[in-house]
């Protein structure tokens, strides 16, 4: 009798492991409640336009930053700012003081630039700047809010 109170023991166990593993891991499009966000702690919390973002301490599966915002929705940023508007030379001259990007993608046939940083809070440092030195550009961070569909 004693071994089938430990076998159940252990597989109680188990289950509350993989429960609490499972009830950690987001993704971006889920939403998280609030009590369990308040488990988290004292989230930084980064403003980008209008919106407020928590970042949360877990990634994305592609190395995404992954980020709640108010209505507890989990989005995804790959840290990068999205440049229309401007050449490629204005692009990569203005990111000069401040914070470096770790690499600037020009795409020419669409002059769309994709100015990457090492984090999140790196790229929302970034972008004020971006936006003043660049002031006939639309410059804006790219932040998703689900996972892409093929149609």
């Amino acid at each position: 009798m004693k071994w089938i109170n430990g076998i159940l023991g252990g597989v109680a166990a188990v289950v509350l492991a993989l429960g609490a593993e499972a009830a950690g891991v987001y993704t971006p499009g889920s939403r998280i409640p609030a009590d369990q966000l308040g488990q988290f702690g004292n989230l930084p919390v980064y403003v980008v336009g209008k919106q407020s973002y928590r970042l949360l301490p877990q990634k994305g599966a592609d190395g995404a930053s992954l980020l709640v915002d108010s209505q507890g929705l989990v989005v995804s940023s790959g840290n990068e700012i999205l440049v229309t508007g401007a050449s490629e030379a204005d692009i990569r001259s203005s990111t000069g003081p401040g914070p470096a990007p770790v690499s600037i993608q020009y795409l020419a046939a669409t002059g769309i630039a994709l100015v990457r940083y090492a984090d999140f809070p790196t790229a929302v440092a970034a972008l004020a700047p971006l936006q003043q030195r660049l002031p006939a550009a639309s410059v804006r961070l790219a932040i998703s809010r689900g996972t892409a569909r093929a149609y």
